[in-house]
């Protein structure tokens, strides 16, 4: 038993947990007693049902590191995506609010352009303008928001930074 215990205790650095195996080893044994062959020696037994029982709980501290480093991961993605989402609607807030402050004309002009997607010369039959005054237009409304959001140019790249 002195044997066992010093094997086990110099392969898990742990003396309470050495015990723990060597008695869980005893224990497997008297379990086994009947159905033991007379021709298999008991200490051999004993030694690898040790060394079984050694390799288990590495075994398991094993799979065990590997599902905290998989949660720690996944706890990591999850602040990043929150922390992506909150600058990109912080972005997007800010965005709406300086669109809205652009003179009417202008902004009908961008929104026209920029969400329904229109080229140029459709947003000039539907607001009965020329080409040339809705580039103005354009030209104006960019000049205008690439100013106003020279603030917020930081969390632009943060926020570029975090998503990809």
């Amino acid at each position: 038993m002195v044997k066992l215990l010093s094997i086990a205790s110099k392969k898990v650095d742990d003396y309470e947990t050495a015990r723990e195996f060597v008695q869980d080893v005893f224990i497997s044994l008297f379990k086994l007693r009947d159905s033991l062959n007379s021709e298999i020696s008991v200490l051999a037994y004993l030694h690898v049902a040790l060394k079984n029982r050694i390799l288990n709980h590495y075994r398991h501290q094993s799979v065990h590191k590997r599902y905290e480093q998989y949660v720690a991961q996944q706890e990591i993605q999850l602040t990043d995506n929150a922390a992506a989402h909150l600058h990109s609607k912080e972005l997007e807030t800010h965005l709406k609010e300086e669109i809205r402050k652009l003179p009417q004309q202008c902004r009908t002009v961008f929104l026209l352009s920029r969400e329904e997607g229109l080229p140029h010369k459709e947003i000039a039959n539907h607001l009965n303008i020329s080409v040339n005054t809705v580039e103005q237009h354009m030209r104006k409304a960019l000049r205008i928001l690439r100013t106003s959001m020279g603030n917020y140019l930081h969390l632009l790249i943060l926020y570029c930074f975090i998503k990809f």
